[in-house]
């Protein structure tokens, strides 16, 4: 293994050890779980830093989605140790989980949706924005180590398109009244 493939992996577990386990669904706090929600640091979408951050992870996973997946359900020690790949389900399916600074943080996967992540709506700003940059990293070193060694891609399944569509419809319905979050996920 060279110095690059060395640096690709050291990102993608520094992701991986953000996140200490998986947690009962009943034991999340009793707060709405979204990919985006209003407070006082972050009140409107349209202008919210994390839109960028969403967009740039969805770019990334489009062809990379089957590892990225695979590689987070072994974290959260869901599927078997031995699983490289894995699609998407049909049907929208969650999990939650604890990172290691005590956030409880909701994990989507779906074909439609692509993979997606809800924080608590008592979770910072700069710590959604912190956990993204993290995921941002993670993802991007999978693409380059899957480029580099198999260079086997995965099919567009259209999340992006989704993620495009829902920013675009957001923004528009902001215009008009204020948005309660975007990507909720209510316990």
């Amino acid at each position: 293994m060279n110095e690059s493939e060395n640096l690709l992996i050291n990102a993608i577990l520094n992701f991986e050890n953000t996140i200490q386990g998986s947690i009962a669904w009943e034991d999340l706090k009793d707060v709405d779980f979204a990919m985006w929600l209003p407070s006082e640091e972050d009140a409107i979408f349209e202008s919210s830093p994390i839109i960028n951050k969403w967009t740039t992870a969805y770019s990334i996973t489009q062809r990379y989605w089957s590892y990225i997946t695979a590689d987070l359900l072994k974290t959260l020690k869901l599927v078997d140790e031995n699983t490289h790949r894995l699609g998407l389900p049909d049907a929208f399916q969650a999990f939650a989980f604890l990172t290691t600074d005590g956030e409880q943080v909701i994990v989507s996967l779906s074909k439609e949706k692509g993979i997606r992540y809800h924080f608590a709506r008592t979770t910072s700003l700069a710590y959604r924005l912190q956990f993204m940059d993290k995921f941002i990293l993670y993802c991007k070193s999978w693409k380059e180590l899957i480029d580099s060694r198999t260079g086997m891609q995965d099919d567009d399944l259209g999340f992006f398109n989704w993620w495009t569509l829902t920013v675009e419809t957001s923004i528009s319905v902001e215009k008009k009244d204020p948005l309660t979050g975007v990507g909720i996920i209510t316990k």
